[in-house]
């Protein structure tokens, strides 16, 4: 039975699973571990013909020795516990950053829904579908 040819979404899976390794690499590792996901095994030399894939390995190969080498040994649970340090850091400022434009968003809406009210705009009004207020106006974006 023939392996299929790689989809998009599986090109995706394959550099996603490369950002987020951790440990030794080894494509013997990673091969078996894509299979697991995909569902198919595909070869070294069918997955470095998609530069996504090559390019990704690349980074993720060095990524994974810079991080050996920041804490000065080549154990994998030493690296591990690094890597997880990282990630946890990461995680902790997107999660920060979030709650900021969160924060934000809701000032906003409120300055907008304050201002809207001023305006004498309903919330009925406001509430309506995009496309229903959108049917209110001419080609040049003017009220009919």
């Amino acid at each position: 039975m023939s392996v299929p040819r790689l989809r998009d979404v599986d090109i995706e899976t394959a550099v996603r699973l490369l950002d987020g390794w951790t440990g030794k690499l080894t494509w013997d590792r990673y091969l078996a571990i894509l299979s697991t996901e995909l569902g198919h095994l595909y070869t070294k030399p069918g997955l470095r013909k998609h530069a996504r894939i090559l390019n990704a390995w690349n980074m993720a190969q060095r990524r994974l020795k810079e991080d050996i080498s920041k804490i000065g040994a080549k154990e994998h649970g030493d690296a591990a516990v690094a890597q997880s340090h990282r990630k946890i850091a990461v995680l902790r400022a997107e999660n920060a950053r979030l709650i900021q434009e969160n924060r934000d968003l809701l000032e906003r809406f409120l300055r907008w829904s304050h201002n809207a009210t001023v305006a004498g705009l309903s919330p009925e009004r406001l509430d309506e579908p995009i496309l229903a207020i959108g049917n209110r106006f001419s080609s040049r974006g003017a009220p009919k």
